[in-house]
């Protein structure tokens, strides 16, 4: 797993890097805030960060600021390196989005167990996106065809229509059935109607642009909004 380390001072820089390369990690080493603030806008951003508190640029506290007022996904989890030892200071961290902390000198044994638990964090995280996405899936889509489904198909329909009634333009609409599909079914069974089906909307998916809309709208019935 990625993992980016955001620390001024290069002896510690160092030796924290050292010590997640040896535990299967590959590091993305900063030497402050506005660095670390940069790697974590790109688009493969590292899942673990640990930020020093004090450093050039942004601090560790405002970084986490700044994170959490977006609320991004995928979820970065962040862990703050401080030798601050207050109550106060760990509360201060914590409320500005920090999910750990761990104080200078560092425990190796320490750092080890808290990334273990932000990794199981973001495992699990990553499970619930991938099972809301299935959800989401199985609600605007055909489960036969991959198509939208009818009712997706009509709500694309209904934006288009609102669209250029603001902004102009034009959109077209084909309705469209397969000739003699009860017969395919009746002579050959519905294992091949479904798949008459299937290759059918493949067909029309890989005739239309990128920007256009089909839809199963019912049996052997199919929408496009173009």
């Amino acid at each position: 797993m990625r993992i980016l380390i955001a620390e001024d001072d290069p002896v510690s820089r160092r030796l924290l890097e050292a010590k997640l390369v040896k535990w299967g990690y590959e590091v993305i080493a900063t030497c402050d805030g506005n660095e670390a603030w940069e790697t974590l806008q790109t688009r493969d951003a590292p899942r673990l960060a640990i930020l020093d508190w004090m450093m050039p640029g942004a601090d560790g506290v405002e970084i986490c600021r700044r994170m959490r007022s977006e609320a991004r996904e995928p979820y970065t989890y962040i862990i703050l390196l401080t030798a601050l030892h207050r109550d106060e200071d760990i509360v201060t961290g914590m409320e500005a989005g920090a999910d750990d902390y761990i104080t200078k000198p560092f425990k190796a044994n320490e750092l080890k167990v808290r990334l273990r638990a932000g990794r199981r964090i973001i495992d699990l995280q990553n499970e619930l996106i991938q099972a809301r996405e299935t959800l989401r899936e199985q609600a605007t889509h055909d489960p036969l065809t991959g198509l939208w489904n009818h009712g997706e198909i009509l709500r694309i329909l209904g934006r288009q229509l609102s669209r250029i009634g603001r902004e102009g333009g034009d959109v077209s609409v084909i309705m469209a059935d397969l000739d003699h599909f009860k017969k395919v079914n009746d002579t050959l069974g519905h294992m091949a109607g479904d798949t008459v089906l299937r290759l059918t909307s493949e067909k029309m998916l890989s005739l239309v642009r990128d920007y256009d809309y089909i839809g199963r709208y019912g049996g052997e019935e199919f929408l496009a909004v173009l």
